[in-house]
């Protein structure tokens, strides 16, 4: 099956699930926690619009420039986001909220978040696995990323114990 083939069944698969998929710049509250990214940053976070997608319940928010993405990227990277979609609908609005941006603590250890993410992440290799193989799924780049994502800016660092992002990386790897 081709990129193109795969992303156009998983979208199809999407809607019949009533998954929108929507560009951020067209979103009022979207707009709104850019700016509010910029203040809390200290003007640092400037690509919360341009690089980085966010689900909330069964909406997808993803870049201007997202359909001139690849067909992989955006297959694996819709892959990632679905998992959000299903922990909202498994959890509710109200404790995916406070689950993923409180507990226990909102920055540093974000054991909630870093839960959360780890099963979109955990998707994530498997997509890459699927669509790449092995060699990649298993690729020290993607590991870094991954790891940078958990423990840097990107997530509030989330989960600062590297080891132990590794330990979670080794673990969904060895299925595969």
């Amino acid at each position: 099956m081709t990129p193109e083939e795969r992303l156009a069944a998983l979208l199809d698969d999407a809607s019949s699930r009533g998954v929108k998929i929507m560009d951020k710049a067209g979103v009022w509250h979207q707009r709104l926690a850019d700016r509010f990214l910029r203040v809390v940053w200290l003007g640092r976070m400037k690509t919360y619009m341009d690089g980085y997608v966010t689900t909330f319940g069964r909406a997808i928010y993803v870049p201007s420039d997202f359909s001139q993405w690849p067909a992989l990227r955006r297959w694996q990277t819709l892959r990632h986001e679905l998992v959000h979609v299903e922990q909202y609908r498994r959890y509710g609005w109200v404790l995916m909220v406070i689950v993923y941006g409180l507990l226990p603590l909102p920055i540093g250890l974000a054991y909630g978040r870093a839960r959360l993410e780890w099963e979109a992440y955990e998707e994530t290799l498997r997509a890459v696995f699927v669509s790449e193989g092995r060699d990649a799924a298993h690729a020290p780049k993607l590991r870094m990323e991954i790891v940078r994502r958990f423990t840097g800016p990107d997530y509030l660092w989330m989960w600062p114990f590297r080891s132990h992002v590794n330990r979670w990386i080794d673990s969904a790897l060895s299925h595969f």
